[in-house]
């Protein structure tokens, strides 16, 4: 059918890994800023407060793990895609070739 093609920019799905990997860095140094911000202050909260933010920091934590775990996935479907793709490619390229 007409207009049922795949086009893959290699360089693309290689940028996009690139790019999520960027994400997941900035994303974990954001989090290292805001615990390291936090622990001076820590110390002068009263219990509540300090259990409260606990509370607050493990459910962030359980948040942001998961979401690095979902974007570690897509980063790696990403760079399999690429892969299997260029082989078909260059199994596709071979048959012309012969």
């Amino acid at each position: 059918m007409a207009g049922d093609e795949i086009v893959v920019e290699f360089a693309a799905l290689n940028q996009a890994a690139a790019d999520i990997s960027a994400a997941l860095s900035s994303m974990q140094s954001e989090l290292d800023t805001v615990n390291d911000q936090v622990q001076p202050l820590l110390a002068s909260w009263q219990s509540d407060a300090q259990e409260a933010f606990h509370q607050r920091k493990n459910e962030w934590t359980t948040a942001a793990n998961d979401l690095h775990q979902l974007l570690n996935g897509i980063k790696g479907a990403v760079l399999k895609a690429a892969e299997i793709m260029q082989a078909r490619e260059q199994a596709n390229l071979a048959k012309f070739q012969r």
